[in-house]
């Protein structure tokens, strides 16, 4: 097989596992608004760029609708021939009616569009959209041989074409698909609140391989993004599992030693007993010993959380981020899990971080419940950072004993590691407890110990509190 041709989009490349089938046709399917126009222009303009001749031939769209679409996102069309064919030759009709498209004017049309890309000997082209041709068919079959035809023309020239297809028909059949080498299906899934998520999965790719299932995606203003959806045992690295101590030694005492790379943590407790300080005293840890640790703050503003960390983690950078901590806010209602995934990687893969805190998994559940396949996706996750070496600490807020049935007390199944924070009650006041529930790779202390917040992070008792009444109010659920 030859080498494949990029699409313009790096990893929506790598699902195809190098780019689409040279010489041959690809569909592009989806429903309205679901941004197969603007990857068909993003597939272009890349190939321009590299010197290859390039045509829109368009049925939907004038070319300056099309102009203004690629200079909404910064784009040019320069380099790109944008072509309209008549769907109707001024000629043949002297009145336009309400009536059954002949085979002839569907016939011509699909010879129209033939021809030209014979002249214009164009490498790469897109055809917008087949919807519009799926008109002037009087059947399924009489459209399904058109397309053979088109296809057997387009294919004899040897030019990689890129069909859209709207996705409009209530009864949608499978014409374009079987017709076609290569299938890709884009969807656009509203949640009940916050940003759809976009979608796009590999149908088919005729004698070629490709990553199956689904991966979300995104358009911005700038690009498109694909998330290739994440398969662990694909990564890994060669490390040497060292041991994190947190700095705090009755910490480290009650846990048994400190934290193993490639290990996960997960802290509980109810909203305000201290999970982010214990989460972020072993960040400073890592950061103190020469590593870097990202926060990844579902909850807390970015502002705030920077000025509560300066003082603690010292020397900070001209933004005013201690150096060492890379600090993201996730706002969990404008992502997907898939992109959410892909930041992750990104701070492991390209700013080699030793340790990774996801703050809190409760917010990231809640507001994207819709997407069954979660527990899935962070399964994934944790196998990925155990494979590449990261220490990896999820805070969770409950308020009750551990429930499997429950989406963060599943997790805490399948951590290494559980810490649990706590509100306790002794002779009408407050108080606060830590204890370690489980720690997969050492013995550690059954202790219950009083744990206090102090301005530089918090104290933890040397010996086991006495008989508390244990409180587990306060949750954030």
């Amino acid at each position: 097989m030859n080498s494949r041709i990029p699409t313009g989009v790096q990893e929506l490349d790598a699902v195809l596992r190098g780019g689409l089938l040279p010489g041959r046709l690809h569909l592009l399917e989806g429903r309205p608004g679901a941004g197969k126009t603007t990857i068909g222009m993003r597939f272009l303009i890349a190939g321009a760029a590299r010197g290859a001749s390039c045509l829109y031939v368009t049925l939907s769209e004038s070319a300056r609708e099309l102009q203004d679409t690629a200079a909404s996102h910064g784009w040019s069309l320069d380099g790109v021939e944008i072509y309209e064919p008549d769907l109707i030759a001024p000629h043949e009709y002297e009145e336009q009616t309400i009536m059954l498209p002949s085979d002839a004017e569907l016939s011509r049309l699909v010879d129209t569009i033939a021809k030209r890309v014979e002249a214009s000997k164009a490498e790469l082209i897109v055809v917008d959209s087949m919807a519009e041709v799926r008109l002037l068919a009087r059947d399924s079959s009489h459209y399904r041989r058109q397309i053979i035809a088109l296809r057997d023309r387009l294919t004899q020239v040897g030019a990689t074409v890129m069909l859209l297809d709207d996705l409009t028909s209530l009864n949608h059949e499978f014409e374009l698909q079987s017709a076609v080498h290569g299938a890709i299906t884009l969807e656009q899934k509203e949640r009940s609140y916050g940003a759809a998520r976009r979608v796009l999965k590999i149908v088919k790719l005729r004698g070629a391989d490709y990553q199956s299932g689904s991966h979300d995606f995104a358009i911005e203003k700038d690009d498109v993004y694909v998330f290739p959806s994440l398969i662990a045992e694909e990564h890994h690295r060669d490390y040497k599992p060292r041991t994190l101590d947190s700095g705090v030694p009755s910490l480290d005492q009650l846990a048994g030693g400190g934290l193993v790379d490639g290990t996960s943590t997960m802290i509980i407790g109810p909203t305000g007993v201290g999970k982010t300080t214990v989460a972020l005293q072993y960040a400073l840890a890592a950061v103190k010993g020469g590593d870097k640790a990202a926060y990844f703050a579902l909850d807390e503003a970015e502002i705030t959380l920077r000025s509560r960390m300066i003082e603690r983690f010292g020397v900070s950078d001209d933004q005013g981020t201690p150096k060492g901590l890379l600090i993201t806010r996730i706002n969990p209602s404008r992502i997907s899990g898939g992109a959410f995934i892909w930041r992750v990687r990104r701070r492991v893969e390209d700013d080699n971080v030793r340790v990774v805190i996801i703050d809190s998994i409760n917010s990231y559940l809640d507001l994207i419940r819709e997407e069954r396949s979660l527990l899935l996706q962070m399964n994934e996750l944790f196998s990925y950072l155990s494979n590449m070496g990261v220490i990896l600490i999820i805070v969770g807020a409950h308020s009750a004993p551990l429930d499997t049935t429950r989406e963060p007390d599943a997790l805490s199944l399948i951590t290494d590691n559980i810490i649990s924070l706590s509100y306790t009650e002794k002779g009408g006041a407050i108080g606060k407890a830590i204890s370690v529930l489980k720690k997969r790779h050492s013995q550690h202390s059954l202790d219950i110990r009083q744990f206090q917040l102090v301005e530089d992070g918090f104290v933890i008792s040397d010996e086991a509190i006495g008989a508390e009444r244990m409180l587990m109010s306060g949750s954030s659920r």
